[in-house]
Formats: C-alpha cells, sequence, structure tokens
C-alpha cells in the first residue's frame, strides 16, 4: 500500500476534530441545529488552517444521510465519498487553475440542476481570489441568489483580493493561525500513534518552524522522519531547519546587539537555501522582542515557551524599542528584495545582517540629529566659522524669519539651514530628516534610505526619491504626508515653503536637474530630449 502524507492521514473528519477554530465550527454548527444555513460562505485566513477541511466537513453535515447534522456519521455513502474526493454533488474547483470567465459560466450552467445522488449541490471554490475579474462578474448573480439546492463554499487566503461585491453576498467566517501550544499538543498525539520516540522539545520545535500552520507542521514532521526514522531528536531538526531553530535565532540577535557582524555571519546556515525561512524567523523574533520592549515579556501577546522569556527580556532591553523598530524596517524591506531577487537572496540577507549589527546605522534619527548639533557646537566654539562662496544655482540667501510668539527653531538649526541654502543641502536634509522623524518615523526613514535634497531656497524645496518599492511610493504619493514634509521645511526656513517631490524612475534625464537647467538659463538654450 502506497504511503500517506501525515497531513491526509490525520486529516479531521468532523467540526470536533478541527484543531483551535472553535469561532468557525460552532457557527457553522449552530447554522445547521438551528436551519439558518446560508447560500454562500466565505473561509478566509492563512494556508494550513484547516480552510478547505472545514468546508468537506460542512459539506458532509449538509449531505450526510443521517442528516443534516452538526455530527456526520462518516459512515454512510455520501459521508464516505466525500471523504474520498469522489462525491459527484460536492464539486471542488481550484480557482488557480479555473481563472477564465468560461469555467465560471460552465459553473453557472451546471449549478441549475438537480443533485444527482445528495441533498444539496455544493461548490468549494479553492484560492477563489485568484478568479480573474470578469470571473467574478459572471458568477454574482449565481451566488447571490443561487437555486435552493445548491451551497457555495469559497475559501481564500487574500480575502482583500476578493472584490467587495462578492464578499458582501458571502458570510465570512475568518480562520485565526493555530497557537503554538496548540500544535505542539496535536503533534505529541500524532507522533504517538505513529509508534515514533520523541525527544522532549521536537514538537515544540517543530510547532514554532509551522508559523501557525498545522498543515505546515505535519509536512515538516513527515520530512523529519524520513531523516531520522522512529527515533527523533533535536538535533534532526535544527538539521531540518537549516539553522532557524530559537537557539540559532537567540544567538543570531545576542551577535547584533552586541554588533558582532562576523558572528552574524557565521551564524548562517552552511548550505544556501534556507535563507527566507531564516529572514522570516529573524522577523517574528525581533517582533517578539518589540513586543516584550512595549508591554513586558509576560505579554499574552507573545507567543513562546515561558523558559524561553527571561532571554527575550533581556535581549529587549539591550536593543531599545527604537533601534528594534528601525531593525524591523530594515529586514522587511531585505524580505521584499530576496523575494524579488530569490538568487541573491544569500547575499542581500548578508548584506542586511552586517548593517544591523553597525548599531550606528540603526540610531534614531532624532539622536543623529542631537548628536549634529553638538558637534556643530564645538566646532562654532573653538574657531569661526569659514567664508562660504555661493554657487551659482543656489546664490540666493535664506532671509531669517521675523520673531513670531512660540517660534521654536533654535539659532543653530536657522543657522545650519541658511548655511545650507548657499552651499551644500546636506545639513538641510539631515535637520529636515531629523524634525520629520519625530512626528513621522517611518516617513523619514523611507527618505532616508531613498531620497536626497536636490534644491532648496527661498520658498522652495525640491525632494527626488530613486529606487522606491511600491509600499515606498504609495507613503511618498500620499498627500497628507507630502504636506507633513512641506510643513517641516517651512518650519526650518521660517516661512511658508513649496514643495516638490519627485520620483527618479519618472524623471526623464536633464529636464528636472536643477543643473543643467541653470546651464540652459545662463546661456538662454533649451532643453531637448
Amino acid at each position: 500500500m502506497s504511503y500517506v502524507v501525515l497531513a491526509r492521514k490525520y486529516r479531521p473528519r468532523t467540526f470536533a476534530e478541527v484543531t483551535g477554530q472553535d469561532v468557525v465550527t460552532a457557527t457553522l454548527r449552530g447554522a445547521i441545529k438551528e436551519e439558518r444555513v446560508a447560500h454562500a460562505y466565505l473561509l478566509c485566513g492563512p494556508r494550513g488552517t484547516g480552510k478547505t477541511t472545514t468546508a468537506r466537513i460542512f459539506a458532509k453535515a449538509l449531505n450526510c444521510e443521517h442528516g443534516p447534522t452538526p455530527v456526520p456519521c462518516g459512515e454512510c455513502e455520501r459521508c464516505k465519498s466525500i471523504d474520498a474526493g469522489s462525491d459527484v454533488d460536492v464539486i471542488e474547483i481550484d480557482a488557480a487553475t479555473h481563472t477564465g470567465v468560461e469555467h465560471v459560466r460552465a459553473l453557472r450552467d451546471q449549478a441549475a440542476y438537480a443533485p444527482m445522488l445528495a441533498r444539496h449541490k455544493i461548490y468549494i471554490v479553492d484560492e477563489a481570489h485568484q478568479l480573474s475579474r470578469p470571473a467574478f462578474n459572471a458568477l454574482l448573480k449565481t451566488l447571490e441568489e443561487p437555486p435552493p439546492h445548491v451551497k457555495f463554499v469559497l475559501a481564500t487566503t487574500a480575502p482583500d483580493k476578493v472584490p467587495d461585491t462578492i464578499l458582501s453576498r458571502c458570510q465570512v467566517l475568518k480562520l485565526a493561525p493555530l497557537s503554538e501550544e496548540l500544535i505542539a499538543a496535536n503533534l505529541s498525539r500524532i507522533l504517538a500513534a505513529e509508534g515514533v520516540r520523541a525527544e522532549d522539545g521536537v514538537p515544540q520545535a517543530i510547532a514554532r518552524r509551522a508559523r501557525g500552520g498545522m498543515r505546515d507542521a505535519l509536512s515538516a514532521t513527515d520530512q523529519l522522519l524520513a531523516l531520522a526514522g522512529d527515533e527523533v531528536a533535536l538535533e534532526h531538526v535544527r538539521r531540518l531547519s537549516g539553522g532557524a531553530d530559537r537557539e540559532a535565532l537567540e544567538r543570531l540577535v545576542e551577535a547584533l546587539a552586541g554588533g558582532d557582524a562576523a558572528g552574524c555571519l557565521a551564524l548562517l546556515p552552511e548550505l544556501e537555501g534556507g535563507e527566507s525561512e531564516l529572514a522570516d524567523g529573524l522577523l517574528a523574533h525581533l517582533r517578539a522582542c518589540l513586543l516584550a520592549a512595549h508591554c513586558g515579556a509576560d505579554s499574552p501577546l507573545i507567543e513562546i515557551a515561558p523558559e524561553a522569556r527571561e532571554g527575550l527580556d533581556r535581549r529587549a532591553r539591550a536593543l531599545g524599542s527604537e533601534r528594534l523598530e528601525l531593525m524591523l524596517e530594515e529586514l522587511l524591506f531585505a524580505r521584499d528584495r530576496m523575494q524579488r531577487l530569490p538568487a541573491q537572496a544569500r547575499l542581500i540577507l548578508e548584506l542586511v545582517l552586517i548593517e544591523l549589527a553597525r548599531a550606528e546605522r540603526t540610531l534614531p534619527l532624532a539622536e543623529l540629529a542631537q548628536r549634529l548639533e553638538a558637534l556643530e557646537g564645538r566646532l562654532g566654539a573653538a574657531q569661526p566659522p569659514p567664508a562660504v562662496v555661493p554657487r551659482p544655482q543656489a546664490a540666493r540667501e535664506v532671509p531669517q524669519p521675523p520673531a513670531r510668539h512660540g517660534a521654536t527653531r533654535s539659532a543653530s538649526a536657522s543657522a545650519s539651514v541658511s548655511r545650507a541654502a548657499r552651499s551644500s543641502t546636506s545639513e538641510a536634509w539631515t535637520l529636515f530628516l531629523a524634525q520629520l522623524a519625530s512626528a513621522a518615523p517611518s516617513l523619514a526613514e523611507v527618505l532616508e534610505r531613498g531620497g536626497r535634497l536636490v534644491e532648496i531656497g527661498p520658498g522652495r524645496a525640491l525632494v527626488r526619491c530613486d529606487g522606491l518599492g511600491d509600499a515606498e511610493r504609495a507613503l511618498i504619493a500620499d498627500a497628507r504626508n507630502r504636506r507633513r514634509c512641506a510643513q517641516v521645511f517651512s518650519s526650518l526656513l521660517g516661512e511658508q515653503v513649496e514643495l516638490r517631490i519627485e520620483d527618479g524612475a519618472e524623471v526623464r534625464p536633464g529636464v528636472q536637474d536643477p543643473y543643467t537647467r541653470s546651464v540652459a538659463d545662463l546661456f538662454g538654450g533649451r532643453i531637448e530630449d
């Protein structure tokens, strides 16, 4: 007999066997018991949390020969055929391969016919968000007013990609990621049933690796048994996870906190291929540290073994909440680049770890600005400021603002901005970022990473951004964020400033360059593509 993987062998057959989804199963059972079954349901949640399994149990409950009943017998012909996936009246459709409108039109035509053997004809549409827009439109009318014998159950991992017109026609039930405790308890039961002797902590280690999905946990267990046989040790889990276990992550965070770049690189897996998993694990661990820094290590928001909470609290205090926030943002950007450039995942991960190990790279901008002002004060006390020869394109002096009630700009900041407008934009840019960071740290981080101050003068400022991702571009394009940036420049210059923020990817070469424009004005020329 061929081997049956654990995820299929131990698939729940009744609502009572579904792990960790009490609200969803209670709702469906109550609907059947009270005879209030809707014509369409949408089950949404992360992968491996039981969406399709719940849909099949629901189909059994409706079509069981002893039903409809919240507790299908599992022994009648209808229950057995649904469990085997061979029931002609329970139609499972993979929307990832049936995205076109023609498939939905065929479904709509078939729905008009009565079921052949069962009480209801039930359509289970998996990964429903992958249907095309025309396919969704073709489904609307049937989904809203199906024949009395038809029920729809849609399942998706991305409900945000399902049109609102579809969502409004369904009862939406959300399946939550499973806790590590629930996954570990279920794994312990399954390992015992399989006759496997597992070292203490093995189920918990696999549960941490599964990240809330029971199917992922069972798939990892299948790999583990293929590697280790019937006697499983924690060392086997570490080998399987490629160095992304909790102990390795703790050592990696300790190396980052200590600024040990070489130690960080030494903790990477010897073989390539596990970089994405390690990055995900590091993100989860740093998030736990951030929660511990804000809420305490005993917070119920943190899913971690009790014996690990003391070390988590120590690392959270060592790094501090502000540095943790910056580290998480850097790592998220790196994770996005790894997904877009999988062939360079190793290099991207190495670079971001080296950067994160440099404490000065993850200091808050406000602290950097304070250091800059302190340095300016010491230099100013030591010697008079050197004379500055104005450059042609930025020769105008920024006028000092009149004294106003409630003005908070310091004399050093005013002098810095004035000098920046006549000579270099670097000081003005640094002061701008420092002031923006106090009100909008995420926006300041994006601008610090990808933006530069091209031009500043009386009543105007020009910022250009390069290498922006889609999320960063949307953040910069937001009208409220642009007004906030303009307000910061206005505060620094002491007058109303018109700010332009350009996306470097959309700027034609030469057309928007201030130096080129000034040369053209000087000689009465014209800029052409």
